[in-house]
């Protein structure tokens, strides 16, 4: 099964028109008036470019890019602990290789950089406050790590936002529910990184809130991006848009 990365080229046209960069940061403006906006975070060891041919192209982006600013957020580079210090991008650290062993028996400080993470979520929550359209309208999104800043930033907020679109991550425990923002988070059945099996028994709070949420199990995918997550993401975009 290919994956989205080499599906992509065919099908990227003006790659470069209406884009801009802010530090690492890539925005994506809409080509007429700015009606929703869609913040998305990328995964651990990853950049924003890997995925801004896909929402850079109206073919696969979930919104429509006539009235949607994308901003494909880049993290912060920083030693991960459990690599033994290696530099890379990451929202947050991660303690120990096997932290998803140490599930509710260590504490969160331990198996992550809990300070870090709500850094990340707090810088989230700025962009937010300052985007002029409805809070409605405004969606955020992610993949791996990005998924987990994504529910972490996305419920904490102080208002409901138009929707959180997970990918291929989990729930902290310690992520605050401020709001009713609804929710679509997609997981590949044989995902080896971030087991489908992990991320729905970190996700079972959410189905004792109020919020709209659904998890949708993609069969035959592995940790990884495709084709059919933007398809989802699409479907659940047109449901949610004021």
């Amino acid at each position: 099964m290919l994956s989205l990365k080499e599906l992509i080229p065919a099908l990227t046209k003006d790659f470069t028109q209406g884009i801009t960069r802010v530090d690492q940061h890539i925005y994506i403006h809409p080509k007429k008036e700015h009606k929703y906006t869609f913040i998305w975070m990328h995964g651990l060891e990853d950049v924003p470019e890997s995925f801004l041919a896909g929402f850079n192209n109206p073919e696969l982006n979930p919104f429509d890019n006539q009235t949607t600013k994308v901003i494909l957020l880049c993290a912060p580079v920083r030693p991960l602990t459990k690599n033994q210090g290696e530099m890379m991008t990451s929202w947050y650290d991660i303690m120990i290789p096997s932290w998803k062993q140490y599930w509710g028996i260590k504490s969160d400080k331990e198996l992550w950089g809990v300070d870090q993470a709500i850094e990340s979520r707090n810088f989230i929550w700025s962009l937010i406050d300052q985007e002029p359209v409805p809070k409605r309208n405004i969606f955020i999104g992610g993949f791996s790590q990005g998924c987990c800043m994504s529910l972490l930033a996305g419920l904490g907020y102080k208002e409901s936002l138009g929707g959180i679109l997970g990918n291929s991550g989990f729930l902290f425990p310690f992520t605050e529910i401020n709001n009713k923002t609804p929710i679509q988070i997609l997981h590949g059945e044989e995902d080896e990184v971030i087991p489908y099996q992990f991320a729905e028994k970190s996700l079972e709070p959410l189905v004792k809130i109020e919020n709209e949420f659904h998890l949708i199990k993609l069969k035959g995918i592995e940790h990884a991006m495709m084709m059919e997550n933007f398809k989802l993401m699409k479907e659940f975009v047109i449901k949610h848009l004021q």
